[in-house]
């Protein structure tokens, strides 16, 4: 059977058992950005919570003391965005994107990676354009204030080209040690 792949949710044993000849460089970058992801994935799920709550607050000033509250709408609104945009490299790291199963079934092993490759390179590329053009939108609305709360409207848009710096590590953790997919336990068996 083959060994399971490292990853966000390993062991700290499992994680100290990985192969040594990997360079002392590599291997550090490799446990930042491992450790990276998992405090992405943290600080999501704090900021689900955190949304939840203020929905539910929302809900019960509207429906209970019937006077909605206008603050807590936007400020959910705005801790999801961040919340998506935060998590969004956990979900590179541990495949949970949209993957090209057909593809990856169908092709043989040299052209498989090859096309992974290639993936992982315009998912970057995407990133890069998409994380440059947040930052000149967060610049663009900075004047602007987010009705109901005050704040600057360029707060909310950081989280674009934050959330594209942060999933960086992630594709490229989850191209060079991708998640084991349950086909992949199959075949070595």
């Amino acid at each position: 059977m083959k060994a399971s792949k490292p990853g966000l949710h390993d062991s700290a044993t499992e994680r100290a058992t990985r192969p040594a000849k990997e360079e002392p460089m590599l291997r550090s970058a490799r446990k930042a950005a491992e450790w990276l992801m998992a405090l992405t994935h943290n600080i999501a799920a704090l900021l689900l919570a955190v949304a939840s709550v203020l929905v539910i607050y929302q809900v019960f000033t509207r429906f209970v003391l019937g006077s909605a509250s206008g603050w807590s709408e936007v400020a959910s609104r705005a801790t999801v965005i961040w919340m998506v945009f935060i998590a969004v490299g956990v979900g590179f790291r541990t495949g949970a994107m949209i993957s090209l199963e057909f593809i990856r079934s169908i092709l043989p092993d040299g052209a498989r990676r090859a096309v992974m490759a290639l993936v992982t390179g315009l998912t970057l590329l995407f990133l890069v354009v998409l994380g440059w053009y947040g930052v000149l939108m967060t610049l663009r609305v900075q004047n602007q204030q987010v009705a109901m709360l005050g704040v600057s409207m360029s707060w909310l848009y950081a989280a674009i080209p934050v959330g594209c710096l942060l999933a960086i590590p992630g594709v490229i953790l989850g191209h060079l040690d991708p998640p084991e997919r349950p086909d992949d336990r199959e075949e070595a068996a």
